[in-house]
């Protein structure tokens, strides 16, 4: 009795935390052949259609819960949870680790919204603050295995915005960003969903990085000079046109590398036909995010990003059947992050 009321007392002590990250495009490597030290690089963009939600509260035993929570995201949860004591919170008590774990918005996995990293991310900074422990999110992400190949989900958690991260030298593990920078807020993406399909994910995706051929060298230079003197410009200067035109010219050399992994550009046919058509309608910037099969299209304005959902959905029905018409989806980027709220 007691024991139980110790615990109670400390039970109350402790904060409850709630965690909100959002989705984040990546639209490409600037450098996959690594020929002068660095591999990677990247080009992603947060965006407020999709987040992550975790709440941390007290509890007397561990517990995980939420209507998202899929046996696969439970195994996750549990196996960043392991890691997190493991490798920071080593000497919490084995009495103060028995949190409830509430997972109230989930980014949909495998989709190439960058899931992985913010649930790594999201439940990692909630525990870290649930604990009073102070960890930058890049020691976070490196402790818990992220930002392996792209550290876009490592910025844009911080920042959000569009972001372009400059790659990893050997052994390094997260890598440094190089731009972090607000994108126009009257600008629109509609995004093209595939819920009939998946992105390569896990296994499958280390064995692809590893069966790929080498990335042309001619290629990666091409791709970093359009991401400094064409992307960064329009970006800057807010020419919706001449940023989706650049996009769109990086996603080619880059969609056309991974076709042999992926089954083509794009990893969808439905959202390969969907943006195509957009395309023939003049919109210049379309765009598979990471293994996809996500895609997006870069629009001027709501007006815009409203007649294109219009136009696709008339398209979609007389090109799929019901079942397996992509879904389409206007959102805006998302230019501060993550969100961090705690209270006794």
């Amino acid at each position: 009795m007691k024991q139980k009321t110790a615990e109670a007392e400390s039970l109350t002590a402790m904060p409850t935390v709630t965690v909100q990250a959002p989705a984040r495009l990546h639209l490409g490597f600037l450098d996959l052949n690594a020929d002068i030290g660095r591999k990677f690089g990247s080009i992603g963009l947060a965006i407020n259609s999709h987040h992550t939600i975790i709440n941390i509260s007290p509890a007397e035993n561990f517990n995980i819960q939420g209507a998202y929570v899929t046996d696969n995201m439970r195994l996750k949860i549990n196996q960043i949870c392991t890691l997190f004591y493991e490798k920071l919170g080593q000497h919490l008590p084995q009495a103060n680790r028995s949190v409830a774990i509430s997972v109230n918005s989930a980014i949909p996995e495998h989709s190439g919204l960058g899931s992985g990293t913010q649930l790594t991310l999201t439940l990692g900074v909630a525990l870290a603050k649930f604990h009073g422990l102070s960890i930058d999110t890049p020691l976070l992400a490196k402790e818990l295995g992220r930002g392996k190949r792209s550290g876009i989900g490592i910025a844009t958690f911080d920042h959000g915005g569009f972001v372009i991260d400059g790659g990893l030298k050997p052994q390094q593990t997260v890598p440094p960003v190089l731009a972090q920078l607000n994108f126009p807020e009257k600008w629109k993406i509609v995004l093209v969903m595939d819920p009939n399909h998946q992105g390569i994910h896990g296994s499958a995706e280390l064995q692809a990085f590893k069966q790929l051929p080498v990335f042309p060298q001619e290629n990666a230079r091409i791709i970093s000079h359009m991401t400094l003197m064409q992307l960064l410009p329009a970006l800057i200067e807010q020419s919706c046109d001449e940023f989706g035109k650049a996009v769109t010219d990086i996603q080619a050399l880059i969609g056309d590398h991974f076709a042999q992994a992926q089954g083509g550009r794009y990893t969808s046919k439905r959202v390969e036909a969907c943006l195509l058509q957009a395309q023939k309608w003049g919109h210049t910037g379309i765009a598979q995010s990471s293994w996809g099969p996500t895609g997006c299209i870069f629009v001027e304005s709501d007006a815009q990003a409203e007649q294109l959902i219009k136009q696709l959905e008339t398209f979609a029905k007389t090109t799929f059947s019901e079942d397996e018409a992509p879904v389409f989806i206007q959102t805006s980027a998302d230019n501060h992050g993550a969100v961090v709220e705690s209270s006794m």
